[in-house]
């Protein structure tokens, strides 16, 4: 392997080669994946200070019972506790409710959920233990086999799409490192070529054989560099089985797993520095420049086992990836060792096309639809409720469909200028977000939605952290997800896709007139007063 000036010099001018593009990458894939959680677990000494500073405005407040949650929801619970508790609850020694609520770093937000939950309790297998734990021992069992079903489901998901989704974006770094016309259609590779059983097996029994090989912590940290190179196996040749995967991967790493350690321990002094700017440093910079140095590790380590034939060399087949000179085209397809999967021959990635007024009626209506399942799905997660999320009465959230469509129609002009598009997409949600907030309070004299306690926020209106989110979706939806829609749409007959136009339209302005005489509110849909005391109680 080169040493680590080399590395880094070489993984710099493959990041710095469409910069955002990489960004936008790590990005998506951070969010379906978790991953990149290390620039999340160094913050955490950050935040105690501010709960000192909770802890003791809390015990200013007289009624016992209030201070009581406030104080369990401000300093959480350890693995440990979650543990305990547990066994206690099962042997009938737990004799009051149980809140496993895990400590936060920030009191509201989508990223919040994730980075709390993940560095928290330190492993998702934790994380279900103490909601389960939560639930049950407080009677809400309809509640805990609502859990159990989602653990269930999320296991597949996690299989079946986490996992080849981070094979997609290896896929990605292994080939921008030498062909700078890398595109984002990469991360679907697996998709595309039909072998996410395959590559979902070989990553599962990677993790499975972490886990046990963890128990030995020793082992563990060993194996984790010892195993570190099988997504990149993968991402090269989908059709490996998964013990030649981590055999070659241990053929790969033979000798370097410290060095490769090394890499990681200098990158952590940048995590460090990075807690000290809300992990600005991590999203815009680290987090993708560590996905640059790991391709490029694999590239020399692949190198190497080619030129002295290694064990197991002969898997790593794509004449493609050879060479370590970035050249200023694409990948030859033609070069890659499988075909395409015949039913994967309509996935295209045409952001330049132009949509149909039918199309643009069909994306209104899935983005709101989707925003309306993720709305309802984040409540259910952070509050325990099921709502129907949204002032209308159906199963959509006009603000996403809305978002969506002036991004595709009004940012068109910057389709070919990624960066003037996320700052577009960014701006244009945001102005959406606000007025229409200010719309909704001024007409029903009610709030759907407050960010008062998020960073860098807005009368409560917007925030920094949806903005972003709302600059990075418009994002993958230009470049990637309408030119996908869009080719998924033409299998609906022309004839079926007319009638949908029409009918979803008029549902929705019957719902839309129907809501406005009677808007949709209550728990879990507008902001309640129990929790505008809540908020009060935590700003005290």
């Amino acid at each position: 392997m080169d040493n680590y000036g080399k590395i880094f010099k070489n993984a710099f001018n493959t990041f710095k080669s469409h910069w955002l593009m990489n960004v936008i990458i790590v990005f998506v894939v951070a969010v379906i994946v978790n991953g990149y959680s290390m620039s999340t677990n160094t913050v955490n000494s950050l935040r105690e200070d501010y709960e000192d500073q909770r802890v003791v405005k809390v015990e200013k407040i007289n009624d016992e019972e209030v201070k009581d949650v406030l104080q369990d929801r401000i300093t959480g619970n350890s693995n440990a506790t979650v543990i305990e508790n547990l066994i206690a609850g099962i042997s009938g020694k737990l004799d009051q409710d149980i809140t496993a609520t895990p400590g936060r770093r920030y009191t509201k937000g989508v990223i919040s959920v994730f980075v709390n939950q993940i560095s928290d309790s330190g492993s998702v297998a934790f994380g279900i233990l103490s909601g389960f734990n939560t639930l049950v021992f407080k009677d809400r069992i309809a509640e805990s086999v609502l859990i159990f079903i989602s653990a269930v489901i999320m296991f597949f998901v996690t299989i079946f799409v986490k996992n080849v989704f981070y094979v997609g974006q290896c896929r990605y770094f292994i080939e921008h490192r030498i062909y700078k016309n890398t595109g984002a259609e990469k991360l679907l590779t697996v998709f595309k070529y039909g072998k996410v059983t395959k590559v979902a097996k070989v990553i599962f029994m990677q993790s499975l054989f972490q886990f046990l090989w963890s128990l030995t912590i020793v082992g563990g940290i060993i194996k984790k560099y010892e195993y570190s190179m099988v997504p990149y196996i993968c991402a090269e040749n989908p059709g490996v089985k998964w013990d030649e995967a981590l055999k070659l991967s241990k053929e790969l790493t033979n000798y370097n797993k410290f060095k490769i350690f090394g890499l990681d321990f200098i990158l952590a002094i940048g995590y460090l520095i990075s807690g000290f700017t809300f992990n600005a440093i991590s999203t815009f910079f680290l987090d993708p420049y560590k996905a640059c140095v790991y391709a490029e590790v694999y590239g020399n380590l692949r190198k190497k086992a080619i030129e002295n034939k290694f064990k197991g060399y002969e898997l790593l087949n794509d004449r493609g990836l050879d060479g370590d000179v970035m050249r200023d085209s694409s990948y030859p397809e033609q070069m890659f060792p499988y075909e395409l999967h015949p039913r994967r021959k309509w996935i295209k990635i045409d952001y330049k096309k132009n949509y149909t007024v039918t199309t643009l009626i069909l994306f209104f209506f899935t983005f709101a639809f989707v925003g309306w399942v993720w709305e309802v799905f984040y409540t259910l997660v952070t509050q325990g409720i099921l709502a129907n999320r949204g002032t209308l009465n159906g199963p959509y959230l006009p603000i996403y469909g809305f978002g969506g469509i002036l991004i595709i129609v009004l940012l068109k002009p910057l389709r070919n200028h990624p960066i003037a598009l996320f700052l577009g997409a960014f701006t244009v949600c945001g102005i959406l977000e606000y007025f229409t907030s200010w719309a909704l309070e001024v007409l029903f004299d009610t709030k759907w939605w407050d960010y008062t306690d998020f960073y860098l926020n807005i009368n409560g209106r917007i925030c920094l952290e949806g903005l972003l989110v709302f600059g990075l979706a418009g994002f993958a939806f230009t470049y990637i997800v309408c030119p996908l829609l869009d080719n998924l749409y033409k299998h609906i007959k022309p004839s079926a896709r007319k009638i949908v136009c029409i009918v979803l339209p008029i549902i929705f302005a019957v719902d839309l007139v129907f809501s406005a005489i009677n808007p949709n509110t209550g728990a879990g849909v507008t902001i309640q007063e129990d929790e505008l005391t809540e908020t009060t109680a935590d700003q005290a």
